[in-house]
């Protein structure tokens, strides 16, 4: 019989395969079971998936528990919406079986790791005899208000919702799950400062796990013709990504030798289009649209820089996947992008003054690109795991 410790992980989204959040899931559940024997909670519909990894790569002290809600339900789902009432409700879900499974199995440690919102429930994060464990989560970045101009009317009305709708929910839902955990673990600076004030201890780390490129040291084809940089900017073309100020950074001197090559699609592509013809600067911005993860990476490996100025990003996946592609990035002093991104990495500017001019400035500070970045490697989770699971859990 196994002497390792007992952990329960629940992860909503969880795929071997995946990026972003289901990537998140499946690499610190990995990094969990290297101690311990790990059971994880996740969504019926990545089972197939991470059974046929677990055929090629065993993990025997993982043990998948798929949980998905009836069938009927599943047929009422509605594409985009179904994380407002599903979500929820699967979560429920979870904390029944998770109550279930620790009268079962005396787990040491209970652990939520996705969705990685803090204004949503997580249904394992409830008072227990295990030590509970709720996080990275992320959420409590906003939008300066002095910043709104660059949301447009629509993007502000939305910004405005927003911050009324889940800071509600954030003091109702998570400010109780902060009261119930033994620990916090925050994506960022902003989400710490927020539960700092209700939750027993608070650490920050984000949920990104992106190692080193292999071809990132390689040989390569850059963008540009001789003397012209090529930045990227990479995700949906939402106001707060912040797309209208990586335009209007181009029309600085610091950046007159600078193109942007924009890569995802949104609402906002009419209005960027716009304001590149106002500022001059339409032969110097390329919109490509949105593009498969592929051709993302390879496209990280040939640019000089990565412009990311969204003003309330939670982590930044695209971040960390710069940096381990060994491409510097110059970002806002907002939210998870400035914890991931060094001194050494690029520019990490400020939100408040002109905050264009000094996005022009990062660009025209960088003197090429960098040295592959594996700080934020998955190898870096299981001691990072074990060190929270071997404390003590607090006194309630």
């Amino acid at each position: 019989m196994s002497t390792r410790p007992k952990i329960l992980l629940s992860a909503y989204a969880c795929r071997p395969q995946g990026g972003s959040e289901p990537g998140a899931g499946w690499a610190w559940a990995k990094a969990a079971a290297r101690d311990h024997d790990v059971w994880l909670l996740t969504r019926g519909k990545f089972a197939h998936e991470i059974a046929e990894e677990l055929a090629v790569r065993p993990i025997p002290s993982l043990t998948v528990v798929p949980l998905e809600l009836p069938k009927w339900l599943l047929k009422l789902r509605r594409r985009h919406a179904d994380v407002y009432w599903y979500y929820p409700l699967w979560q429920r879900l979870a904390g029944r079986t998770a109550e279930r499974l620790h009268a079962e199995h005396s787990f040491a440690v209970i652990h939520h790791l996705t969705f990685a919102v803090d204004w949503m429930p997580a249904g394992v994060v409830q008072l227990s005899t295990a030590k509970v464990i709720w996080g990275p989560v992320g959420g409590s970045t906003a939008v300066p208000l002095s910043m709104a101009h660059w949301l447009g009317s629509k993007g502000l009305l939305n910004e405005l919702v927003r911050r009324g709708y889940t800071g509600l929910c954030r003091r109702l839902v998570g400010r109780k799950h902060a009261l119930n955990a033994d620990l916090v673990v925050a994506q960022n600076k902003d989400v710490a400062e927020h539960f700092g004030p209700h939750a027993r201890e608070v650490v920050v780390q984000p949920n990104v796990a992106i190692s080193r490129f292999a071809t990132a040291s390689g040989p390569r084809e850059p963008y540009g013709a001789p003397g012209v940089r090529t930045a990227l900017f990479v995700g949906r073309l939402i106001p707060w990504k912040g797309l209208l100020m990586a335009i209007s950074a181009l029309a600085r001197p610091e950046a007159a030798n600078w193109e942007l090559r924009v890569i995802g699609d949104g609402p906002d592509w009419r209005r960027a289009e716009r304001l590149a013809e106002q500022l001059g600067v339409r032969d110097r911005v390329e919109f490509v649209g949105q593009l498969p993860r592929e051709e993302v990476l390879s496209s990280l490996l040939r640019a000089d820089a990565l412009l990311a100025p969204a003003m309330r990003e939670a982590a930044g996946w695209a971040v960390a996947e710069a940096l381990a592609s060994g491409c510097p990035v110059v970002c806002l002093d907002r939210g998870g992008p400035s914890v991931i991104v060094g001194p050494e990495d690029g520019a990490v500017v400020a939100w408040q003054g002109d905050v264009v001019g000094e996005l022009a400035k990062g660009l025209g500070s960088l003197k090429g690109r960098i040295d592959p970045v594996d700080r934020w490697a998955p190898d870096r989770l299981p001691d990072i795991l074990s060190t929270w699971y071997s404390t003590a859990r607090v006194a309630h």
